[in-house]
């Protein structure tokens, strides 16, 4: 068990070793009381949060929340247990090497400066979201090389990195939920006093820049999907349109084929001396009437047109 005492001991801050510290649980029971936290710890192995509001003396606030998810599921999710009073704070299994943007020594010192564990408490969540915030940056710079690809290429590969793209939004997603219900709960518990000093409006600032984020890059990957269903459904008809019009420009040929392919005996033309320049010319005539037909219809679109530059549809 590692002790830190702040603010000249009025409050202290308990990290505990999972498999050695909860055996001590008379040691523990004088900082929960009757609270059935070290109960909750061994039961829950997803975010939670549970409080006690019905004794004014005996406020608390107690959960787990994942403070590392991974977007692969085959990568273990970290949890954070916690047990919050207003001069008591209880984790465990916080692993600070997993913090990329915070050290222990940092995340200490500006403990230092909170008076009461309520504060140290949404201190310690906010560098959770700064580490939360350092994977966005990331996330945010693949989403600008996807944003530039779909000019380039517009194929099925793209559209599963769309789709991955989308998946990891809606873990990030996932993940922040419970830390904005756990906020919520501590003004809850103890009430909208706590909620005015520096350290949780910063703290909740983070989560509002969080949750911002998210429903920003959300809303970019929703227009990515639209204007990918609108590219792939103009090329599906472009697609049917030159089918439609390379079929219908062949059946004069096709026509005229099956006719001089038939095996009457009485087929005059079969013996004319110029019977098979007058055939091509008729195929050929015919197929050029057809063309311009269509062509004077507007049928053709600009699928005879040829690209000089490279477009969002090919």
């Amino acid at each position: 068990m590692e002790k830190h005492a702040f603010s000249d001991t009025e409050w202290e801050w308990l990290q505990l070793n999972r498999e050695i510290d909860l055996e001590r649980s008379s040691e523990l029971k004088h900082y929960t009381k009757e609270i059935p936290w070290l109960e909750h710890i061994n039961d829950t192995e997803t975010n939670s949060l549970q409080m006690e509001t019905t004794n004014h003396k005996s406020l608390a606030v107690w959960g787990t929340l994942i403070y590392v998810q991974e977007v692969d599921k085959e990568e273990e999710n970290h949890l954070l247990q916690f047990f919050v009073k207003e001069k008591t704070l209880l984790t465990t299994e916080l692993d600070f090497t997993l913090l990329p943007t915070a050290t222990k020594e940092g995340i200490l010192a500006k403990m230092q400066d909170a008076n009461n564990a309520i504060e140290g408490f949404m201190i310690l969540l906010g560098e959770i979201m700064s580490a939360f915030l350092h994977k966005i940056d990331q996330y945010e710079v693949r989403l600008n090389d996807l944003l530039w690809q779909v000019k380039e290429h517009n194929d099925t590969r793209l559209l599963n990195k769309i789709a991955e793209n989308r998946h990891e939004i809606l873990v990030w997603k996932n993940f922040l939920i419970p830390f904005m219900e756990v906020k919520t709960g501590i003004v809850e518990a103890f009430g909208e006093k706590y909620t005015q000093n520096v350290h949780f409006k910063r703290t909740n600032y983070r989560f509002e820049r969080c949750d911002n984020l998210i429903r920003a890059y959300e809303e970019e990957i929703r227009a990515l999907i639209d204007f990918e269903d609108v590219v792939s459904s103009f090329r599906g008809n472009e697609i049917m349109k030159t089918l439609t019009v390379m079929t219908v420009l062949f059946t004069p040929i096709m026509a005229f084929g099956a006719l001089w392919g038939m095996n009457f005996d009485n087929m005059p033309e079969l013996k004319w001396k110029f019977g098979y320049i007058a055939a091509m010319i008729l195929v050929i005539l015919s197929t050029f009437l057809v063309y311009w037909f269509l062509k004077a219809k507007g049928w053709t679109g600009d699928m005879l047109k040829s690209k000089k530059k490279r477009k969002y549809v090919d």
